[in-house]
């Protein structure tokens, strides 16, 4: 499948573990195209309660397509779906709000980069960055259920890429 003239690769490996596309979306800000957003999971996933709430090996994948991308407008477009999706409960995640933020801009995200957001049955939240890992968080299914929610919940970011990133291939 190709987004944006990118080719999106069927199966991925993290974690020593193979996920597989389920579906895929671009989101635009503005009329920009901002980044292609893609759910990888071990089963298919097609309803917004496995998505977000399920222990099944899942990670989003966010391939930046904007030259003006950078690790700060990254981190912050994070961290403002993070508060809307958290609601009262972001100031009890704060701290690791923040430190999503922090590893985000030290990496230094930028345009061509991919991140992906991946969770494990074990309640672990993991971040990477080209397929390199630079964030792991043990204690991390509120955060993991609170980030797949901003894509698969009830009132996701964009009804659209809902649809797109639990219809399956």
């Amino acid at each position: 499948m190709k987004l944006a003239g990118i080719e999106l690769v069927p199966k991925i490996n993290l974690n020593k573990v193979d996920i597989f596309l389920n579906g895929a979306a671009i989101r635009s800000k503005f009329f920009i195209q901002t980044y292609i957003i893609s759910l990888y999971a071990a089963t298919p996933v097609r309803d917004e309660k496995n998505g977000i709430e399920s222990n099944i090996e899942r990670s989003l994948r966010m391939q930046i397509i904007t030259p003006l991308a950078t690790s700060k407008a990254v981190s912050e477009n994070i961290q403002a779906g993070m508060k809307d999706g958290l609601g009262s409960l972001y100031f009890k995640q704060r701290d690791l709000v923040d430190d999503l933020r922090k590893v985000i801009e030290q990496s230094g995200v930028q345009y061509k980069d991919i991140i992906d957001i991946y969770y494990t049955p074990e309640g672990t939240l993991k971040l990477y960055k080209n397929e390199t890992e630079i964030y792991t968080n043990e204690n991390g299914k509120l955060f993991a259920e609170t980030i797949f929610g901003m894509y698969l919940g009830k009132n996701p970011k964009d009804k659209k890429i809902k649809e797109a990133l639990l219809k399956g291939f």
